[in-house]
């Protein structure tokens, strides 16, 4: 991580919430999220919540990173909320930090009523590389280029310690594919609701 990214941020905390249902991996994801921090050496807060059901209840993973020291580890305003299914994406905007930004999954949410929206198809990605369950995994690939914290090596290496190796490519291939997918669709956040789609 280059000093550059991290001198960049006006405020050094970053807070991110993954939501989802049970069994998308929302509770992984956000375990895999804070080690990459750690191994950058940032100071992390880590925490979760879920429903009683075992697969299709709500779950809420949030990280705050930065590079002072946390006073509150808590969420007070998202500065990103990675929402991955319509009920996530509804129950949690009104949490998020004015001009924040929203990455949803475009399989699953429709309806969003926020400026700073990016829209990406986790589902088909995972599809694509022949592992379904790796919706999280393309979901952590959607942070790189919007987190100045964040670096995709000390993610990916998060990722490794966490996976069994014989599903270790088809994630990393759904990571990068949602990496390049996030980083084309940097650009275009200037029109409010914009959803682009781009060839994955």
């Amino acid at each position: 991580m280059s000093n550059t990214k991290v001198s960049s941020l006006k405020n050094p905390r970053y807070e991110i919430r993954i939501a989802g249902a049970g069994g998308q991996g929302i509770i992984l994801a956000g375990i895999m999220l804070a080690e990459a921090g750690i191994i950058q050496d940032l100071c992390v807060a880590q925490s979760q919540s879920y429903g009683p059901e075992t697969r299709g209840g709500n779950s809420i993973s949030e990280v705050i990173l930065s590079n002072t020291e946390i006073d509150f580890p808590q969420s007070t305003e998202l500065d990103v909320l990675i929402a991955l299914t319509q009920v996530a994406c509804d129950r949690n905007l009104p949490d998020m930090k004015e001009g924040g930004l929203v990455i949803v999954n475009s399989d699953a949410v429709q309806r969003v009523l926020w400026d700073s929206l990016v829209s990406i198809p986790f589902e088909e990605i995972a599809r694509k590389v022949g592992e379904t369950r790796a919706v999280n995994v393309a979901a952590l690939g959607s942070l790189v280029p919007f987190c100045p914290l964040l670096d995709r090596r000390a993610l990916t290496r998060a990722i490794a310690s966490r996976l069994p190796s014989t599903k270790l490519e088809a994630n990393l291939q759904a990571f990068d594919k949602a990496l390049r997918f996030a980083r084309r669709a940097k650009g275009r956040l200037k029109y409010a609701g914009t959803t682009e789609e781009y060839e994955i």
